[in-house]
């Protein structure tokens, strides 16, 4: 690995810089005692590449006098899956084409860059808690990704884990540690922008999480999640003062976001991801700005050809690659590091996953359209277990948290299938709620129903009705608890997860509620739920009419 470090270092002619919190430091600069900062000015610090040749400019100083070409092969937005070694959509398939794309670069002047949630949500996940993407990442020419919001599902300190071990460069502007006002992770190595020179031209590196990303996932007590507006003025500039010429955005906003962003934002030449899996066969132009989405998970790769003249983008063309298409074709050849990984870390999964814990009397629907608008057959069973380990009077759990997507037939449950389904590490905590709080609670909890937002609520000793067509906030059409009509003065005990307990999904008003047991009490709900299986041998869960749709 340090091998191919090096070899990419010589190849491009590259001088790096990493910024936190505004400062800029010689890359490679690990021992701490800022020999090779210059704290006075923050300004560039000449030097010799390690080819011990000069750059194709008179003096790498950034004056936009420079010409060179560079290729950039985008993204991952992996959600810590790997795929299946027998299969073409897979993670060494994924990262043998894009090493190809890569080491073909025009003038070797290539990047392999990264747009965030990479490391969470799968099964995989569950087990290995994001260190199998990281150590297949490090296998691979990735040099910069960026912060998405589930590299926080299983909790900041996981995630700060992963940074530490990665070789790569995590990077974001908007995700700062409020203790430091850095970057999260600046410690272990993590960036808010990195510079690097290539043939006299100074190209410049930022990543941006969605805005919510304190509200979808568990990024603990001490980030703070800037506006991307905000933190994109902020970045560009301190870009600029670093000598950057052209600035490119890992993005993980979503493309209707990112391209009202730099509409306002001055500065940004190109912007690489997407938020929400949408895939444009062009890349789009808005201003002076390239934006260039390719969707998620291993379905394409991009490969994004500029020209940069007198300091600006002069031309580029691009290519989406078809993966699948292209290993039926015999045109990829997996990455060979990458692969050997991946078919242990199977072998690893198989033996942990694949034990059969009981048996589903009839079909599981956990699809997706259903859990975030409708009663679910296993929401409903999955509230009452979590009502009954705690003993409480009622349950909630957000749509959102239930995942896979499908209908499992009757037959056998496996732990794989438990996990796949309730991916992230959530715990039941038991709040004491009023029915204020608890009306409130649902009436949020619906109102984003025509977007299929995960916070829609699944239920256990409540039922309901609402309206999708009325305004959001007077959906509620009637609302009973144990059969009565919910009693605004009454408290009631509630069932629910961590992540809503902390505002997730923007249920504030739990963050408000007495908790009557805590989260480090609770059981983490997967966990519960193989227990539930295992206990139970045989399940059949109903639908109850407890989630009526006018």
């Amino acid at each position: 690995m340090e091998d191919r470090l090096d070899g990419e270092i010589e190849r491009r002619r590259v001088l790096k810089y990493l910024g936190t919190a505004g400062t800029v430091a010689v890359a490679g600069c690990t021992s701490g005692d800022g020999d090779d900062e210059n704290p006075d000015d923050g300004t560039d610090t000449e030097t010799e590449t390690e080819s011990g040749t000069e750059s194709d400019s008179d003096d790498g100083s950034g004056d936009g006098s420079a010409e060179t070409s560079l290729r950039i092969v985008h993204d991952t937005h992996f959600h810590g899956l790997m795929g299946d070694s027998e299969e073409a959509l897979n993670v060494a398939n994924y990262f043998g084409l894009v090493e190809e794309l890569y080491e073909n670069a025009p003038d070797g002047n290539g990047f392999a860059v990264g747009n965030g949630d990479d490391l969470h949500m799968s099964v995989e996940s569950t087990v290995f808690d994001g260190e199998h993407m990281t150590t297949m990442l490090n296998e691979s020419p990735i040099s910069y990704n960026a912060m998405g919001n589930h590299e926080f599902d299983n909790g900041p300190e996981s995630f700060l884990e992963n940074v530490a071990a990665s070789e790569f460069t995590w990077l974001s502007a908007n995700l700062i540690d409020e203790r430091t006002d850095d970057v999260f992770g600046a410690e272990e190595g993590a960036a808010r922008y990195a510079v690097e020179e290539v043939d006299g031209v100074q190209i410049g590196f930022t990543g941006l999480a969605p805005a919510d990303a304190d509200e979808v996932t568990s990024v603990g007590d001490h980030v703070e999640v800037l506006e991307p507006v905000e933190a994109a003025e902020t970045v560009v500039a301190d870009l600029q003062d670093a000598g950057a010429e052209v600035v490119v955005l890992l993005s993980h906003l979503a493309s209707p976001v990112a391209e009202e962003l730099v509409a306002e934002v001055d500065g940004i030449d190109v912007v690489v991801g997407d938020h929400a899996a949408f895939v444009a066969e062009e890349p789009v132009e808005v201003d002076d700005t390239v934006l260039s989405f390719v969707g998620d998970e291993f379905d394409y790769v991009g490969q994004l050809d500029i020209d940069v003249a007198d300091g600006e983008v002069d031309d580029y063309a691009f290519e989406l690659h078809d993966l699948a298409a292209l290993v039926e074709d015999g045109e990829v050849e997996p990455h060979e590091e990458i692969e050997e990984l991946l078919v242990e870390y199977e072998d690893e999964l198989d033996d942990e996953l694949g034990e059969v814990i009981g048996e589903t009397a009839v079909d599981l629907d956990v699809r997706t359209d259903v859990v975030r608008s409708e009663e679910s057959n296993f929401g409903n069973w999955l509230t009452d277990v979590m009502a009954e380990d705690v003993d409480a009077d009622v349950a909630i759990q957000n749509g959102g948290s239930i995942r896979s997507d499908r209908v499992y037939e009757a037959g056998d449950i496996t732990r794989r299938m438990i996990v796949d389904i309730l991916p992230f590490p959530n715990s039941v905590v038991k709040l004491e709620v009023t029915g204020d709080q608890l009306r409130e609670a649902l009436e949020h909890g619906v109102s984003s129903v025509e977007d299929g937002h995960g916070r829609f609520p699944q239920v256990s000793g409540i039922s309901y009705a609402y309206d999708p067509d009325a305004p959001a906030g007077d959906r509620l059409e009637e609302v009973t608890v144990g059969g009565e009509d919910l009693a605004a003065g009454e408290t009631y005990e509630l069932a629910t997860n961590d992540f809503l307990v902390g505002g997730g999904d923007g249920y504030d008003v739990f963050t408000e509620a007495e908790v009557l047991r805590s989260a480090d009490e609770g059981a983490m709900q997967s966990a519960l739920a193989i227990n539930a299986v295992r206990e139970r041998e045989v399940i059949s869960p109903e639908l109850k009419g407890r989630i009526d749709v006018l």
